[in-house]
């Protein structure tokens, strides 16, 4: 039998190199084994973008066309659209820098 109190911590996972959470402290035979805390890999970011991110490109019903960004989550990429001027979702930016600073680039799909 395993006890383990709620204390989040993470430990190394030796079988793909990756770093996974745990619920806390593993103790054996009445002992406590302390495991180190580390930072979460690059790709676990992808969980950590606004939910607005995983929205669908929107055009709106406007017809003053003009290129915006928006994040593609299939594709992990900040890609271009036409944006038609009005009624546009969050997942619209003025540049493809302001996508990538606020959605990421690159993560590929969440």
């Amino acid at each position: 039998v395993i006890l383990v109190d709620s204390t989040p911590v993470y430990e190394q996972n030796t079988q793909d190199q990756g770093l996974v959470m745990i619920s806390g402290k593993q103790l054996e035979k009445r002992s406590v084994k302390e495991l180190p805390t580390a930072v979460l890999q690059e790709e676990n970011k992808a969980t950590s973008r606004p939910a607005f991110c995983l929205e669908h490109k929107f055009s709106g019903p406007c017809i003053t066309p003009e290129i915006r960004y928006f994040y593609n989550a299939k594709t992990g990429h900040c890609e271009h659209f036409i944006y038609g001027g009005c009624n546009g979702k969050k997942n619209n930016f003025l540049t493809e820098e302001d996508c990538i600073k606020t959605c990421g680039q690159g993560a590929g799909s969440p």
